[in-house]
């Protein structure tokens, strides 16, 4: 069972240029015939030393799934010199738990703010979680006991980073957009 892609959807993914088609593969996949109501592509590029890992976040909201789908370089060895891989997650939107939604604002130096100079869009779905462990100590400076460990966890489903900067103002208001069109689909599926 596939669904076209809408036409906004493919430019987006050609304009990432990572894989557009299999992207589009994937995503048409994971629709099981549900269409597509916002979607919001996210490349990032990073530099490991000499290498250079391309990565593609791509979020497709429908009636009632939010879809994340990752595009990632797999390393090449001798068997497979060149590979993508391609992981998608269907999210029932009654599932998410949280949204949240981080604007860093441009000032004009007198106190009053301008546009979004970046955003952050966090969703959770308690399908994930990052676990930070350090040593437990105790107040006395003279203590040899060992304390165990204490930590905290902390949900790291997805958080998407968009920038004026680097993506345009356009990036930001597309984010925005999609912001506000999860938080009201998640609101009419009752979640």
């Amino acid at each position: 069972m596939t669904t076209a892609l809408p036409a906004d959807l493919l430019t987006d993914l050609e304009t990432a240029g990572y894989f557009p088609q299999t992207a589009a593969q994937s995503l048409e996949r994971s629709l099981r015939g549900a269409r597509p109501v916002a979607h919001l592509v996210r490349p990032e590029t990073t530099f490991d030393g000499p290498e250079v890992r391309r990565h593609l976040t791509v979020v497709v909201l429908t009636e009632t799934h939010l879809l994340v789908t990752h595009l990632d370089d797999d390393p090449a060895d001798a068997l497979n010199p060149s590979q993508v891989v391609s992981t998608t997650e269907r999210i029932r939107l009654r599932r998410i738990t949280a949204t949240g939604l981080s604007q860093v604002f441009d000032t004009d130096g007198k106190g009053r703010a301008g546009t979004e100079a970046e955003i952050t869009l966090g969703v959770s779905w308690d399908g994930s979680r990052r676990v930070d462990l350090e040593r437990a100590v105790c107040e006395d400076p003279n203590c040899q006991i060992d304390h165990g460990y204490t930590g905290t966890i902390a949900p790291t489903d997805l958080a998407l980073r968009v920038s004026a900067l680097a993506d345009g103002a356009g990036a930001v208001d597309a984010a925005l957009a999609f912001h506000d069109r999860l938080v009201d689909a998640i609101d009419a599926a009752g979640a």
